[in-house]
């Protein structure tokens, strides 16, 4: 056997194979025979070529036919996470969200300018995780923070509920 007539082989044998997990509509839920795909005949599967071939309407994949294997995968990182230190004497806010596009991060500092205008708002942009992180105020003590995350709450319990208390430097 040569090497022309082996690749023949070897695309007539995968075609029949790529079609034979195919059927026509008209074959749709109908059963076959328990062998399978490596028991049929290779006149069989020519035979059910050329009537696939004819009919060409409306293909469906017998999706039960069809093996795959899974591999799982994971996305490594090699970056040390760096723990997070906190300032001597911090200053606390209430940040109401943490975004990766910078367009959503615009809007909820915009809407936060408009609901609050006498108090400082924050956009900052963390690069070691790419996010923009929207804070609201800048308190000496954790409970004024705390009280403006309540009535911030209470008042738009929609677009605040999850909305934490935070620490910057001063």
């Amino acid at each position: 056997m040569t090497l022309r007539s082996l690749r023949n082989h070897t695309a007539v044998f995968l075609a029949a194979l790529c079609l034979s997990a195919c059927t026509s509509s008209d074959q749709a839920g109908t059963t076959t025979d328990a062998g399978g795909v490596a028991g049929q005949s290779a006149a069989r599967d020519s035979m059910r070529l050329d009537s696939l071939r004819a009919k060409r309407g409306g293909f469906t994949s017998k999706q039960d036919t069809v093996l795959a294997s899974v591999v799982k995968t994971s996305r490594y990182s090699n970056r040390a996470i760096k723990p997070v230190e906190r300032p001597e004497n911090p200053a606390y806010t209430v940040q109401v969200g943490a975004f990766a596009r910078t367009t959503y991060a615009l809007q909820s500092q915009k809407l936060a300018k408009e609901r609050y205008p006498y108090l400082p708002i924050f956009n900052y942009f963390e690069p070691f995780d790419r996010l923009y992180r929207v804070r609201i105020g800048k308190f000496d003590s954790w409970k004024g923070a705390d009280s403006l995350r309540k009535a911030m709450a209470q008042r738009y319990p929609e677009e605040y509920s999850e909305a934490w208390i935070n620490y910057i430097a001063k």
